[in-house]
């Protein structure tokens, strides 16, 4: 899953079913979000934490 930040957001495609979705920062501090069409759930895994601080890191 490619994370990119918009602003207080992350916006992500969903692998299932290719939608664009938009989720808080704080929700992804939880152990996995959910697309907002297909209702799809993704773990974010230890590697997607390296990749959100990329992430984060880029907008501060």
């Amino acid at each position: 899953m490619k994370i990119t930040p918009i602003g207080e957001y992350y916006a992500w495609y969903c692998e299932w079913c290719d939608s664009r979705n938009l989720t808080l920062w704080t929700r992804f501090e939880k152990s996995q979000v959910s697309c907002g069409v297909c209702h799809n759930a993704y773990p974010l895994s230890e590697q997607s934490h390296a990749l959100k601080e990329r992430a984060l890191s880029r907008v501060i």
